[in-house]
């Protein structure tokens, strides 16, 4: 009886599991193309097999019953029976889920960071500085930490962007200002990049460059939990009094409709001392 139960069910019970544990495909892998044969060894192992386990146990019970007309042994060894078949179909069931094709793995975050940075451009300009280009996205500042912490890390960089993530942004202009890095506008510096620029050491505008700036919103065709624009406003313009931009002018700076851009003159600029200076 001891035989049957400890060596016949349990010890190759154990066997069988651990095998089919070891063969487990990895993950996003599967046996799909292999799922005649894997479903066939299924069936032998945790039907054929554990049926004649199942059998032999309880003919063992039996003699051990007729032999020695103790009861409670045999009962013991039936309930071990009944563990070790909810085992085995639990074993079955994921044999089975071993051949259901699972599709191409795709690491959806690099697809998507993929995204994002092709949306902007970081360019050398010289020895000294840097061209950021495109949309504040996701990410921006943390690349851009990355490339400061280079040896030949930019003094300046040239900001030339309609606007982006305003967090973003946030994370550019704390970086710029501990880093002591001038901020450059060329052409166009809107909307979250003039939060990024305010962040520069020194701040410069080239003829031909604006700054545009207007109202906050929320771009979701949905209500945004925890989304205040007007508050967000309050935390950008108390960055740019402490850049030290007149009072007057941090007050106006939202004044412009979300859907419009004020782009204020370059006398206004700098004597409002969002700009340090106007190159030629």
């Amino acid at each position: 009886m001891l035989w049957s139960f400890a060596v016949n069910l349990v010890a190759l019970r154990a066997v069988i599991f651990l095998v089919q544990g070891a063969f487990r495909p990895d993950e996003y892998e599967d046996y799909f193309e292999q799922s005649l044969l894997v479903l066939a060894l299924a069936v032998f192992f945790h039907g054929i097999v554990f049926i004649w386990q199942a059998v032999g146990v309880f003919r063992a019970g039996e003699n051990y019953i007729r032999d020695r007309g103790a009861i409670a042994v045999h009962w013991g060894a039936q309930l071990g029976v009944l563990v070790a078949f909810w085992l085995t179909a639990s074993y079955a069931l994921n044999a089975w889920q071993m051949t259901v094709d699972v599709p191409d793995y795709i690491d959806y975050e690099a697809k998507w960071r993929s995204e994002r940075e092709a949306r902007y451009a970081l360019t050398r300009e010289d020895g000294d500085t840097l061209k950021l280009a495109g949309t504040l996205e996701l990410g921006i500042t943390k690349r851009l930490t990355a490339l400061f912490q280079e040896k030949s890390a930019p003094y300046r960089i040239i900001l030339s962007s309609k606007g982006g993530n305003i967090y973003e942004a946030r994370g550019l202009e704390k970086l710029f200002r501990e880093r002591g890095i001038d901020t450059i506008i060329e052409d166009e510096c809107s909307s979250a990049c003039t939060t990024a620029f305010i962040g520069g050491k020194k701040r410069w505008l080239k003829p031909g460059g604006r700054l545009g700036f207007h109202q906050y919103r929320v771009e979701a065709d949905y209500a945004v939990l925890g989304s205040d624009p007007k508050a967000e406003q309050k935390r950008d313009e108390a960055l740019f009094l402490n850049a030290g931009v007149k009072p007057d002018f941090a007050a106006r700076m939202h004044s412009a409709a979300a859907n419009s851009m004020w782009y204020p003159s370059s006398g206004e600029l700098l004597s409002a001392g969002v700009v340090t200076d106007i190159l030629e």
